[in-house]
């Protein structure tokens, strides 16, 4: 590889650099959308081709995100504490999302009655306004 033009190389990593970003970014979609990822969804959200994914420095992310395995890892039978923790995993994860929708829902109800007030402030100023002008229009009558 040391023999390949400075230019190559850069348009090389150029490349690689944007492969990587476009799987980050599905990812991290998949994952807001509470997705299991697989390679497939990855492809689909990316436009990728499989090949892609097999590619050393796809595969190092995939490996890091814990969506695919590391070729030197030997695949261990699911044992009882595997499983039990895996599963106490996602109930945390639940957990937490269901705090964060509890959450959200507060602070929604909150800014709706926030609105309300504003738009009884803005219905009162607009009637006063109005109120002025039509004042204003009957005095100027008057006078003339």
């Amino acid at each position: 590889m040391s023999n390949l033009p400075g230019k190559l190389r850069e348009k090389q990593e150029s490349q690689r650099q944007h492969s990587i970003n476009l799987v980050i970014r599905a990812i991290d979609n998949l994952n807001a959308e509470g997705y299991s990822i697989k390679i497939k969804d990855l492809m689909d959200r990316t436009g990728l081709s499989r090949s892609v994914f097999a590619k050393q420095h796809i595969r190092e992310l995939l490996v890091s995100q814990g969506i695919a395995k590391g070729e030197k890892t030997v695949d261990a039978p699911l044992d009882s504490k595997s499983g039990s923790s895996r599963a106490s995993i996602l109930r945390d994860k639940l957990r937490q999302k269901d705090a964060r929708i509890t959450t959200l829902t507060s602070e929604n109800e909150t800014l709706r009655d926030e609105c309300a007030l504003l738009r009884g402030r803005l219905f009162l100023l607009m009637q006063r306004m109005e109120m002025q002008n039509f004042d204003n229009s009957v005095d100027f009558v008057h006078k003339v």
